[in-house]
């Protein structure tokens, strides 16, 4: 396992001592150009500061080409077969690491843990935030918490300092169930703070157990060690130009962060669709919490319900409601 974390993040950076048990496995990737600690491996950005600047964000930060430009020795540097975990937070910068490494990296299975800006935090910055975790399509794994919820749960006159507090608290509760779950994920899941557990993307609905919600794992059992493998021929010369694994891959559906609102959207559609056909139908709503694909194995199921259902209606008195797509789905 690797660790990946940045020396510009709020939360997950190297004076966080909850880090301290990553020792050996932990690289904190300096965007600022210059070492910050000698306690862990640092990879160093060759980022120079030149005068004051203006403010970009993103693919535009310089920061963010300078770590682009050294990006292939970031990647050779994380080794091959194993699980790389990058901790990130509403500080977009953190994520510029697995943003240069996504589409590099072939051999390791990626995993993210994010939060989400403040939404009093300037425009600029949320979008770029946003447009960071745009593609998902390449992670196993997917942790997203959504920081803003912290201040709806928090008494009215609570600190900025306080909030912070506490999501610091409840995000570094998580990672030990984080740590030891990744290795054993094959496949694509999202992390579901219903059941506090991961649950497979295809599963959704289906894989959510909410007998997991008071067990969440506060203590690290997975073993924390670099495995590295010699790079070998994996494709044979008679490699098939289509198989089974490549038309899975194609197909496969990532994780979103708007999932769950695609998941509702399209829910009460089937709900208006077989109410105005007279179909009987029921659907109850999914209890998952956070990013997930938008549709799953429980949707799939009600859709193929309804097309036979209305494939018993003739042609002539079947009724499409005119479903018209709003601002969020027409950007998503």
């Amino acid at each position: 396992m690797r660790v990946i974390i940045t020396d510009t993040a709020f939360i997950w950076n190297h004076d966080n001592p909850a880090l301290e048990v990553f020792k050996d496995v932990l690289l904190v990737v300096c965007l600022e150009g210059k070492a910050v600690t000698d306690k862990y491996e640092c990879f160093i950005s060759p980022y120079k500061h030149v005068g004051m600047g203006i403010d970009t964000f993103g693919v535009d930060d310089q920061r963010y080409k300078a770590l682009e430009s050294v990006a292939d020795d970031l990647n050779r540097n994380l080794g091959y077969h194993d699980d790389i975990l990058f901790l990130t937070d509403g500080n977009l910068e953190s994520l510029y690491p697995f943003y240069v490494i996504k589409d590099r990296n072939e051999f390791n299975s990626l995993h993210l843990c994010a939060v989400s800006p403040w939404k009093f935090e300037s425009k600029r910055r949320i979008q770029g935030h946003k447009n960071l975790l745009s593609d998902l399509s390449q992670l196993t794994s997917i942790l997203y918490i959504d920081s803003n919820k912290y201040l709806l749960n928090l008494e009215k006159d609570a600190t900025m300092k306080e909030v912070m507090q506490k999501l610091e608290s409840d995000y570094g509760a998580l990672l030990p169930t984080v740590v030891n779950s990744i290795g054993e994920l094959y496949g694509r899941y999202y992390f579901d703070f219903a059941s506090n557990s991961y649950v497979a993307i295809e599963e959704g609905f289906n894989g959510i157990d909410l007998s997991k919600k008071n067990q969440l794992d506060t203590v690290f059992e997975a073993e924390l060690y670099r495995s590295f493998s010699t790079l070998g021929e994996i494709i044979p010369p008679d490699y098939l130009e289509e198989n089974d694994r490549i038309k899975e891959e194609i197909e496969r559906v990532p994780a979103r962060i708007d999932g769950k609102k695609i998941c509702e959207y399209l829910r009460k559609q089937r709900i208006e669709l077989a109410r105005v056909n007279g179909i009987e139908f029921s659907s109850e709503e999914c209890p998952s919490i956070g990013p997930c694909a938008g549709t799953c194995a429980k949707c799939d199921q009600e859709s193929a319900y309804l097309r036979a259902k209305l494939a018993a209606i003739p042609a002539e008195d079947r009724i499409i409601p005119d479903f018209t797509l709003t601002k969020w789905e027409v950007e998503a």
